[in-house]
């Protein structure tokens, strides 16, 4: 599993475009965000976008949506409340 921003600099590295050709892209489908935004996405500087950003940078780079939003909500979970959940899932049986 990529992490949220692998995905992101990847899907812009295999787009071809750069950070303003996706801000513009962008902008064509009522989403503002700018090129300084977008870069600290890719470089881990930024927490994850809302839904709405991640739906259209999916779509302009050609990124699988559910994926990209799945990783989005990972790196959101509070780390509390991530390490419950990894002990709930080595309590389990296999």
């Amino acid at each position: 599993m990529d992490s949220y921003s692998e995905l992101i600099k990847n899907g812009i590295s295999k787009s071809g475009h750069s950070l303003s050709q996706i801000t513009k892209l962008l902008k064509q489908m009522d989403v503002q965000v700018n090129r300084g935004y977008i870069s600290k996405l890719q470089n881990s500087k930024s927490a994850p976008a809302s839904d709405k950003v991640n739906d259209a940078l999916a779509y302009v780079l050609k990124i699988d949506p559910i994926e990209l939003k799945a990783a989005a909500y990972r790196e959101k979970i509070p780390a509390e409340v991530l390490k419950i959940l990894q002990q709930d899932r080595q309590a389990q049986p296999a």
